[in-house]
């Protein structure tokens, strides 16, 4: 793919995804429904993996020979704090368990559709990764496609959290179901701390020069 197609491909994704991250974490909380604010945190990981993504792009010419490094040690201090921000969310939904809040679902299902779309959408930008290579492209064009597919199936992860979390909500909301949505924030919260732990595992072997 295009060194220049791929950034503003990424770019633009970055962005949605930022707008929407906000707009579901905010709502997420405001609605007391820890399913939306897990699905928006998890959808804050997409946005560090577009940024790694990009980072490799804007330094793929100028320091080919240190941007393996930078993207490692940006990427080894993101994995530290989503873990952190995983324990979070994993804690505040067991709490929900003990002491459960109301949940206001009319909102929180329509922000969680909102957000479904729009990983959609990005999945859409981003288009099908470049299957046509040729046999001589260079090992830092292949790095770049390698970038770019790790963060296209980050999406495809979130949409199936987002599902989880509509579904959720909806069966909270017409069945009564609450013990539902911190369920769902907690299998949100593991599958961030998952990301975290591989993230950190793949970035310190860099750092450490195993890779």
């Amino acid at each position: 793919m295009d060194n220049d197609v791929l950034k503003k491909k990424t770019i633009s994704v970055i962005i949605i995804t930022l707008i929407m991250m906000v707009a579901e974490i905010y709502f997420g909380i405001t609605t007391n429904s820890m399913s939306l604010t897990a699905d928006g945190v998890h959808m804050g990981t997409h946005v560090l993996a577009f940024v790694v993504t990009l980072i490799v792009c804007l330094f793929a010419v100028k320091l080919a020979d240190k941007a393996k490094k930078i993207n490692a040690l940006g990427a080894y201090t993101s994995a530290i704090l989503l873990g952190f921000t995983s324990v979070g969310i994993i804690y505040e939904s067991f709490m929900r368990f003990i002491h459960p809040h109301i949940i206001s679902f009319e909102d929180a299902i329509l922000v969680a559709i909102i957000g479904l779309l729009v990983n959609i959408l990005c999945i859409f930008i981003m288009g099908k990764d470049d299957h046509h290579q040729n046999n001589d492209q260079t090992t830092h064009n292949h790095s770049e496609n390698l970038n770019y597919k790790a963060a296209y199936f980050h999406i495809l992860a979130d949409i199936m959290t987002s599902v989880l979390a509509i579904g959720a909500l909806v069966l909270g909301k017409f069945f009564g179901l609450n013990f539902l949505d911190p369920v769902i924030g907690v299998f949100g919260g593991i599958i961030i701390a998952k990301w975290a732990i591989d993230l950190l595992v793949s970035s310190g072997n860099i750092l450490i020069d195993n890779e």
